[in-house]
């Protein structure tokens, strides 16, 4: 059996009370009279029923005689005693010619409130006397014998008006309740995963993840908390290959610098200087490789371990794929590798320019370093309308699809020792694309090695 939330809970007393205080406000407004039901129409349809009545009985008649009189008041006490009330008829004079009662209803002390008047001359009134409520209605006959006006009074049956109201509006309060329940399940569902979620990421969890499908405010922090564990994963994840990647690689030249300063400790102590401007320099050479090792690590794990800027920045990709073209030339030496360039135009990019300066530095740095002598280095750009598509090939030799993956992962090389370099130049590159909601990949193709860029408009 599902636990009732309290928060349902809390919901769902909070429209009771809402609701019973609304009918509270309703009922009292309806005891001192500030809100009635519309009883008007009602009155005015009786009295135009029972002057049609009276109407068919006295037509063609041009003067009342006993037995129309004795016709007339038993019509009266029947129509009167339906509505558990009285009626009678007046002349000209004001003299009354017919009616249903023995005494008169009205003795002229009651209070008179017009609530309804008519084209035809029919007036409806609310009759206050002492506690007592009434409704009177009166409105012309004309006949062959002159015209007539005929009344109609009746009490004001609270139980078929205010009484039915109130009786509604409980149902209706008590349909409305009973539907909140699954209203409100379904506004707790999400809170209820997130704090589920929450728990595991306490528990070191990083996966589970909420349903954010919803355009309302529960949806926006649906989606707010994914993106905030999606951070915290991240912010994780990167401290601990900070750690790992740190570890890992300093433990090679920390090793020839432990042997070079062993050397050259044996040599001073044996009373010999020969080879130890060597040794001593190549330990200021590991100690300014691991220097740079270090600062490279750390501005990778920064896209981790922080929110990165906005993209502020409307680029044209041609121009920036030609000045990293530009900037690489110097690595190319008396090799002879030749840049091509095959750009077409391509809208403007919205990105952050420093780190997609970045990427293109150092995709075509390796292309250019990892390029045989006279090689050739293709460059293309264009767009398909979504999205800007970069490809950079160069010749090399034909990698599996796990080493063409390994690539992108830091410290991991393509083999050649001779090469300068770390490592990290593709795993920034990975990082910053996929920041940019972009997707990057490595293939072998005919002409070699190809990295493929993709880098959606909108």
């Amino acid at each position: 059996m599902m636990k009732v939330s309290r928060l349902y809970l809390k919901i769902l007393v909070a429209f009771i009370l809402v609701q019973a205080v609304a009918i509270a406000a309703i009922g009292g407004l309806l005891k001192m009279g500030h809100m009635r039901p519309p009883f008007a129409r009602h009155a005015l349809n009786r009295s135009e029923a029972l002057q049609q009545i009276i109407g068919m009985e006295i037509d063609g008649v041009d003067t009342i005689t006993p037995a129309l009189h004795t016709r007339l008041d038993r019509l009266l006490t029947v129509y009167a005693d339906a509505y558990s009330g009285q009626a009678w008829i007046t002349n000209e004079r004001g003299e009354v010619v017919a009616q249903s009662y023995k005494t008169p209803p009205l003795t002229g002390e009651e209070e008179l409130d017009l609530k309804l008047t008519t084209d035809k001359g029919d007036r409806i009134y609310f009759v206050r006397k002492g506690d007592q409520g009434s409704i009177y209605a009166y409105g012309p006959l004309v006949t062959p014998m002159g015209n007539l006006t005929v009344h109609l009074l009746n009490a004001w049956i609270t139980r078929n008006e205010e009484v039915w109201f109130m009786e509604g509006l409980a149902l209706m309060a008590t349909v409305a309740a009973l539907l909140l329940i699954p209203v409100s399940r379904r506004i707790t569902r999400p809170m209820i995963q997130m704090t589920e979620s929450a728990q595991q990421l306490a528990r070191g969890d990083f996966s589970p993840r909420v349903e954010a499908r919803r355009k309302d405010e529960m949806g926006t922090l649906a989606r707010t908390f994914n993106h905030m564990a999606n951070s915290l994963e991240k912010m994780v994840r990167g401290g601990r290959e900070l750690t790992a990647n740190l570890s890992h690689e300093l433990r090679s030249p920390l090793a020839r610098i432990r042997v070079s300063q062993q050397i050259v400790r044996e040599r001073l102590e044996a009373g010999r200087t020969d080879g130890v401007t060597k040794h001593v320099r190549r330990m200021e050479e590991e100690i300014d490789h691991m220097d740079s090792l270090i600062d490279q690590i750390i501005k990778l794990s920064k896209f981790d371990l922080q929110e990165p800027p906005p993209r502020d920045d409307m680029v044209d990709m041609n121009d920036m794929l030609e000045a990293a073209a530009e900037r690489v030339k110097p690595l190319i030496g008396d090799r002879a590798v030749r840049l091509n360039q095959h750009l077409s135009p391509v809208p403007l990019y919205r990105c952050r320019r420093s780190d997609m300066r970045i990427v293109l530095d150092n995709i075509l740095s390796n292309a250019v370093k990892y390029s045989p002598d006279q090689g050739t280095v293709d460059i293309h750009c264009d767009s398909d309308g979504e999205a800007v598509n970069i490809r950079v090939t160069n010749p090399y030799p034909a990698l599996t699809d796990k080493e063409l993956e390994a690539v992108f992962s830091p410290f991991r090389r393509l083999g050649y020792d001779k090469v300068e370099g770390n490592g990290l130049g593709l795993a920034f590159a990975r990082r910053i694309v996929e920041d940019h909601d972009g997707t990057i990949r490595a293939d072998s193709v005919s002409q070699g090695f190809a990295i493929t860029i993709r880098l959606p408009l909108a």
